[in-house]
């Protein structure tokens, strides 16, 4: 047979302080860990972006040094539609596709142009990045600006003045 221990009284009030006291913990601590955790997911979402933004400014780049859609007349439009392409995978925010040349004669960058042959061409890209998570909302601004801009040589589709 097994022997039976009464419980005492004081032994049933330390039980129940002890479990006062892990519920005083857990409130204690729970608000900082779903912080680091709400902190951690955001941190991730800005990232992810990020590296959308890139990968956007350098396809659009890509595209418009190849010098497709300039025999149809609709180049520009069509660099800006390669671009929005990636960026239309983005959470809900403002984004905007800028696109810029610079002659090979030297001089400032002409804007809403993606040169001709030879020609450095530029792709910039800009997204109003809001946050996604409720508790992150109150501590971050309602919009981060990101931005990614790549530059590259135009190929050389007719002979380079």
């Amino acid at each position: 047979m097994r022997a039976h221990t009464a419980r005492t009284e004081t032994d049933e009030r330390r039980d129940a302080a002890r479990r006062g006291l892990a519920a005083v913990e857990m409130a204690l601590i729970l608000p900082a860990f779903l912080l680091l955790v709400f902190g951690i997911i955001e941190v991730s979402t800005i990232m992810r972006s990020w590296l959308t933004l890139q990968e956007a400014a350098e396809t659009g780049a890509r595209y418009a040094s190849t010098g497709q859609g300039l025999d149809e007349g609709d180049r520009l439009a069509r660099v800006v539609a390669e671009t929005n392409r990636l960026l239309d995978t983005l959470p809900s925010g403002a984004h905007e596709v800028l696109v810029r040349s610079w002659p090979q004669s030297g001089g400032g960058a002409v804007e809403n142009d993606a040169g001709g042959p030879c020609q450095m061409v530029e792709v910039e890209v800009r997204y109003a990045y809001e946050p996604m998570t409720a508790i992150m909302e109150r501590i971050l601004p309602d919009e981060i600006d990101l931005q990614s801009a790549v530059r590259k040589v135009n190929e050389p589709w007719n002979p380079c003045d």
